[in-house]
């Protein structure tokens, strides 16, 4: 969909995946991208979260999807492995 054009660098201390999830599946399900680094990720996340529960209700669809994949790139940047702006949970 999106490539990315730059690399977010683990940082010290590292971020917390858990954190990460949280903030992605109670706050609109772009909030932990954010965290992480990846605004303009974030920012698309929020709008489409925003668009789909207004719309047809199906946010929530955005939100556990935005934790699970902040929770997996938090684990990957706490690991030491810099992530992609645009990366990801799937993408290798």
């Amino acid at each position: 969909m999106f490539s990315s054009t730059m690399q977010i660098q683990p940082s010290d201390p590292p971020k917390n995946p858990i954190l990460a999830a949280i903030l992605s599946f109670f706050l609109l399900g772009g909030v932990g991208q954010i965290y992480l680094g990846q605004q303009k990720k974030g920012i698309i996340l929020i709008v489409v979260t925003l668009l789909l529960y207004c719309a047809f209700g199906l946010g929530v669809i955005i939100n556990i999807l935005g934790a699970i994949d902040a929770y997996m790139l938090a684990d990957k940047l706490q690991k030491g492995q810099p992530i992609g702006d645009m990366e990801w949970f799937w993408e290798k």
